[in-house]
């Protein structure tokens, strides 16, 4: 598995973020976040191109695309699809779930590479679940902890279940006590070894052959993370299939 943090881990533009990463032996890649994609995101990416482009050997890239996702967003997939191993989608409102299911398909097909580039994520209850009946085979699944467990569900069932399908986990936990103290959402939280159901799926992530992003958001956060993973990986039961820590 790769372990990559996303490109905002402090202040900064992307190509500052990557800068700051360079060093950190650990991450192994970059989630290159578009949550929004307007002109200022695009003249920043215009500027920093050649710049991000010169970290290809050392980071594996992906991409969180828009929300929500629009046809026209897919000069930003053609942009970036020489450069990232997978797009991350958000799906929409149940309503919309047809249509979504036709772009993101058009799109797949579009984008040759390694099977299911792709990635759809659980996000809010029932919109995966809408989209689902209108995805290709080659649309894959991005399994986001932070969201299962707000929604009371269990990570380790939905991986069990989705585990062929799975190509990224976005891997965080939740901390209402520090949610009620800082006004930030509850969950990209750092995970913590002593939580249950960190515990539950920690074994079955040694086979894992994806990628693993721990998404927090500020570096801080995400080495506490890469911490307890490593930690877990040398003095547990599980390791990598090469018996190597998982940073």
């Amino acid at each position: 598995m790769r372990l990559v943090v996303p490109s905002w881990v402090i202040p900064g533009t992307y190509l500052e973020n990557l800068r700051f990463l360079a060093d950190k032996p650990d991450v192994q890649g970059v989630e290159l976040l578009f949550f929004i994609y307007n002109g200022e995101i695009r003249d920043q990416l215009d500027a920093e191109w050649d710049g991000i482009g010169q970290f290809a050997d050392r980071f594996v890239f992906t991409a969180h695309l828009p929300d929500p996702l629009l046809p026209e967003h897919e000069e930003l997939v053609h942009r970036l699809n020489p450069l990232v191993r997978n797009f991350i989608v958000h799906p929409g409102p149940p309503e919309n779930a047809p249509a979504l299911g036709t772009l993101v398909n058009s799109w797949a097909k579009k984008c040759p590479g390694s099977s299911r580039r792709f990635l759809v994520e659980n996000t809010n209850p029932g919109r995966l679940e809408a989209l689902l009946p209108h995805l290709a085979g080659d649309v894959g699944l991005c399994m986001d902890t932070g969201h299962l467990l707000l929604d009371g569900k269990s990570p380790a069932d939905f991986f069990a279940k989705h585990r062929e399908r799975i190509g990224e986990i976005h891997l965080h936990g939740l901390d209402r006590e520090k949610a009620a103290l800082d006004g930030r959402l509850p969950d990209h939280r750092p995970v913590r070894a002593t939580e249950q159901w960190f515990g539950e799926l920690f074994p079955l992530l040694k086979d894992f052959a994806g990628i693993i992003n721990m998404e927090v958001f500020s570096w801080e956060e995400a080495a506490a993370g890469i911490y307890t993973l490593n930690e877990e990986s040398k003095h547990g039961k599980h390791k990598n299939g090469d018996g190597s820590s998982f940073g």
